[in-house]
């Protein structure tokens, strides 16, 4: 390919052979065609190969990349599919999850009626199942900010939408549904922490990008994000909550230190993460001690006591 796209799409794929065909499929009908495809696999154990062989030979593909071994994490793939794009916008397509063929179109279709120069645009999304029913709108997750600006079209200044969203919880939930500048990414967004990360990178990407653009975000579902039994988010087991508090933990300490997040407002958003474990758990300095220090785990738990006896009272 010797021209510079408009769009970079990475599929970054493992073992997701089940859902691989229909993923490929709603890249390449795009209603808008002005991109680049980018096929990555991390050494996947089932039939994804041959299905990834039958689409190598189109002429959107211009890198074909097969790992020898699996790197066991796919921020590596992410970094890997940067780094060999060309277009000015990257499209990270997750192959377990599908869109809508106007997905681009639309995206960019906001881009251009937008008063704010936008550098991340985002659409809505559907969580599907394995067979790809229905199983809710995304525009419920949102539900607990007193206004839900999801339920429309918006554009925002970066700083200010992780300033009042984004500090709280990942409202960027899934990668599929995301189009962003690739000028605005550093190598340096890529740390070992972050390459590490098996939950929570995706927010810490958004939170790096963001404060040097504007964001956009368009209502209509247009994105379906896939829920099954393999996925990261899943995380219903000790180890695996444990895991997200200490990668949560990495992102609010960054906040911090960027002054997007105070400091005041920092045990306010650990008692949410309180709600997840038991109180033995929760009173176990063992459990935290991977990133927080022993003096933020006294004033964690204060806190925590103060927000529990006032409920009490009330």
């Amino acid at each position: 390919m010797n021209y510079s796209p408009k769009v970079t799409v990475i599929l970054p794929n493992f073992n997701h052979s089940q859902f691989l065909e229909q993923r490929l499929e709603t890249i390449f009908n795009q209603t808008f065609q002005d991109f680049e495809v980018i096929l990555l696999d991390d050494a996947s154990s089932d039939n994804s190969l041959s299905i990834l062989e039958k689409y190598k030979e189109n002429s959107k593909v211009s890198h074909f990349v097969i790992n020898e071994r699996n790197l066991g994490s796919p921020f590596k793939q992410w970094q890997k599919g940067i780094s060999l794009a060309k277009g000015e916008y990257i499209w990270i397509a997750e192959s377990d999850d599908y869109c809508e063929l106007e997905f681009l179109e639309k995206i960019f279709q906001l881009k251009s009626s937008s008063r704010k120069d936008l550098g991340l645009i985002y659409c809505q999304s559907v969580d599907v199942d394995e067979n790809g029913n229905s199983i809710k709108s995304r525009i419920n997750y949102t539900s607990n900010f007193v206004l839900n600006i999801w339920k429309n079209d918006f554009s925002l200044y970066g700083r200010k939408f992780i300033e009042t969203y984004l500090k709280t919880k990942n409202v960027i939930p899934n990668a599929s549904a995301v189009v962003f500048k690739k000028s605005l990414v550093k190598d340096s967004f890529f740390s070992i922490r972050m390459l590490n990360m098996k939950m929570c990178g995706d927010w810490l990407f958004w939170c790096q990008i963001l404060p040097n653009t504007n964001v956009g975000f368009l209502a209509q579902n247009l994105n379906y994000f896939r829920n099954h039994t393999t996925v990261t988010r899943n995380h219903k087991t000790r180890d695996l909550k444990k895991r997200r508090l200490i990668e949560e933990s990495y992102i609010r300490k960054k906040l911090c230190k960027k002054a997007i997040l105070q400091s005041q407002e920092k045990n306010k958003l650990y008692q949410s993460w309180f709600q997840l474990h038991s109180f033995s758990e929760i009173f176990f300095f063992g459990f935290y001690k991977v990133v927080i220090e022993k003096s933020d785990y006294i004033s964690f738990l204060t806190s925590f006591v103060k927000f529990k006896l006032n409920n009490y009272r009330n």
